[in-house]
């Protein structure tokens, strides 16, 4: 889930909205339209892709403890919960972002 999210961010970074269209519209970031995400944005539309995919509860489960492994990863890797403040600060660049999607994931992995 981290690396699709890393993947869309590297597509389009939104600040101030978890997902905007191409005119700059905000949309939710799981829709068609989006073209840029936060980076909570980018790990809910990854989310609710799989969400949907998985139609038995077991697989929902799961799915639902990968985000939270990853949200608390995340946090663990910007120094907050506030996930959206964080993306959204002065001066925050997509490098930074992407650097912290990186270390989330050597963390999961073990690697870190």
């Amino acid at each position: 889930m981290l690396r699709e999210a890393r993947g869309l961010l590297q597509r389009g970074w939104s600040r101030g909205a978890q997902a905007r269209d191409a005119r700059g519209r905000v949309v939710a970031p799981w829709s068609d339209e989006a073209v840029s995400w936060s980076l909570l944005g980018a790990l809910l539309a990854r989310w609710q892709v799989h969400d949907m995919e998985d139609a038995d509860f077991v697989a929902h489960r799961a799915d639902a403890r990968a985000l939270g492994d990853a949200t608390e990863a995340l946090g663990a890797a910007t120094g907050t919960a506030a996930l959206d403040r964080w993306n959204d600060a002065e001066g925050r660049n997509l490098a930074e972002v992407v650097a912290a999607v990186d270390r989330a994931l050597a963390a999961l992995n073990g690697s870190y």
